[in-house]
């Protein structure tokens, strides 16, 4: 929906929350390390009106690192996640249940009999 004539940003509602906040209030919310979408999603606004926002007020932003992990490290993590208890007792309870539905399975077909 277009911005109507007169008005600063896309609609009234976003207006309203970004006049409740002083530009210092939302760089603190920029150099907090989010990224923008997340603070936009807390603030409640439209993301379009929260860059128009940032260019008035010559705010700066820069979008947080991600840590790079290299292919020996994924390989330990990957290992380390095998190993632990938590994998083995879904799956086990997953062999559990199979064997118990094809017991099931079994039992019915032999019931049925259609050959």
């Amino acid at each position: 929906m277009p911005a109507k004539k007169g008005t600063k940003y896309l609609n009234a509602k976003t207006s309203s929350i970004l006049s409740q906040y002083t530009p210092e209030q939302i760089q603190e919310l920029l150099n907090s390390g989010e990224f923008k979408s997340v603070i936009v999603r807390t603030l409640g606004v439209h993301i379009k009106a929260f860059n128009e926002y940032i260019e008035q007020h010559n705010l700066t932003y820069k979008p947080p690192i991600k840590p790079r992990v290299s292919s020996s490290q994924k390989q330990n993590i990957k290992k380390e996640q095998k190993d632990s208890n938590s994998y083995q007792e879904p799956l086990e309870r997953f062999k559990k249940l199979f064997e118990e539905r094809k017991q099931k399975r079994t039992l019915q077909e032999l019931k049925d009999a259609y050959y």
